[in-house]
Parts: structure tokens; C-alpha cells; sequence
């Protein structure tokens, strides 16, 4: 029986190296009993910051990779996702080319592409890939910190639940970047979700109890997983990497 895969999506201004960091107590849990697909966002947030304030002087080289599955910018009454629909296209060829996928896990705005890959696969009506997809339904998802895309042009995609999307979400009570609000409100779009709040900010939490929640929801969904029998010895929380801004 091939393993189950599953596709890992980083936050905002991040990367794949950097989200494995981010995700490792995840990356523990599953072990060997699942495939992880890492993939770097199509969008260079620094290339694009640059272009957009016309700058005149190099920025020189940064000490890490500051990639995005868009950029949310703000003008008068309008909101525009810059990059959106060249992310859509990128991961339509990822889904034909790597998948299937069992499940996604997802950051911050990682976590958000997630939700709306999942509703699209659900058959929702929702942005185009750009090209056609052939991918079945998505069948669990575990996201963190993630939130709907301000865009009015999407609001649509959340007006009904995903009923056939097993849900797991994590959200920081001192969650500073996106807040506790935006992560809470996405939850009206799943039926039954599993939802692990905790005294934190932005990020995934290394708690034996998080652990413990995470593994409880990932052993129906990825076989031969067994819940740990012990993760006293997990460190409380993760190495910071780079801060994001939604």
C-alpha cells in the first residue's frame, strides 16, 4: 500500500525549508507513514515589494528566501491579491503532476490557499487553476493561523461548509500577525471541525497536548499511525523564523 501524501504549505514572506522548521512536530508524528511535499510559493515578496515602490537601489542579498502565495495589497476601497492567479495555475500543475494528495497541511496564508484548494476539489465554484485539474476531493485538512482572503471577489468561496473535509485548526489566543478573530471566523465554513486554541502567537505549537490533538485526528486518515505514548520530553514552543505579515 503506497503512503498516504500529503502537501505542506508555507506562510507569508517564508519558504518550504523554513516551514519544515515550523512544521517538524508534524513531520514527527507522521514519520514514515506519509509522504510530505514541500513546495517554495511562486511569489518572490521582496522582487515584488521593489517593482511596486519603484525603487531605484539593489536591496541587496537577504539572509533567507522571502516567497508568498500572494501579496495583499491595499488601494482606497480595493483589495487586490497580487500573484493570486499565478499561484492558482502553480498549484494546479502541482496537483496534476505530484498527486494525489490525501491531505494538506497549511500555515498562516499557506493555510488559507489550503482551505480554498479543498473547496475547489469539493467541486465549489471558486478562482480558476488556469488550467484543468484532474484531483480528487481533498480528505483531511490541518492548518494553522490561517484565515478567508480579505478579497471581496472571493468572499463567495466561504459562503457554505465543506461537508466532506475533515478539519483540524490551531490558533494562537496572542496571536499577533492575524488574530484570534480571523482564524475563529474561518471556522463556520467546515462541519465538526477539531479546533486547538492556545496561549500563543503565530505559529504551530510543540505542546505534548497539541501533539497529542494533532496525532488523535491524523491516525484515522494515514495508516499504520499509532498516538504517541509519550511526548513529555517536546520542547513548549518552536524556533522563530522569519515573522510574516498577512
Amino acid at each position: 500500500m503506497s503512503r498516504p501524501k500529503i502537501l505542506c504549505l508555507h506562510g507569508f514572506g517564508e519558504s518550504a525549508d523554513v516551514f519544515k522548521i515550523r512544521s517538524r512536530n508534524f513531520r514527527n508524528i507522521v514519520g514514515e507513514h506519509a509522504e510530505l511535499v514541500y513546495p517554495d510559493g511562486p511569489i518572490d515578496v521582496g522582487s515584488l515589494r521593489d517593482a511596486l515602490e519603484d525603487s531605484t537601489e539593489s536591496s541587496g542579498k537577504q539572509d533567507f528566501v522571502n516567497l508568498a502565495w500572494w501579496w495583499t495589497r491595499r488601494g482606497g476601497k480595493t483589495i487586490e491579491l497580487r500573484g493570486f492567479a499565478k499561484t492558482m495555475e502553480f498549484i494546479g500543475k502541482l496537483l496534476n503532476e505530484q498527486g494525489p494528495f490525501d491531505g494538506i497541511l497549511g500555515f498562516s496564508q499557506g493555510g488559507s490557499l489550503a482551505v480554498i484548494i479543498a473547496a475547489l476539489l469539493e467541486g465549489r465554484d471558486g478562482p480558476s487553476f488556469g488550467i484543468e485539474v484532474n484531483h480528487p476531493p481533498i480528505k483531511f485538512l490541518v492548518v494553522a493561523g490561517a484565515f478567508e482572503t480579505e478579497s471581496p471577489q472571493y468572499q463567495y468561496i466561504y459562503a457554505k461548509p465543506l461537508t466532506n473535509t475533515p478539519s483540524m485548526h490551531m490558533m494562537g489566543t496572542y496571536d499577533t500577525v492575524v488574530g484570534i478573530a480571523k482564524p475563529r471566523q474561518l471556522l463556520k465554513m467546515f462541519e465538526n471541525p477539531v479546533v486547538f486554541e492556545f496561549d500563543g502567537g503565530h505559529f504551530i505549537p510543540q505542546t505534548p497536548k497539541c501533539i497529542r490533538t494533532m496525532t488523535e485526528f491524523l491516525v484515522p486518515h494515514i495508516p499504520g499511525l499509532q498516538p504517541k505514548s509519550n511526548t513529555d520530553n517536546v520542547p513548549e514552543q518552536p524556533p522563530t523564523p522569519p515573522q510574516e505579515s498577512a
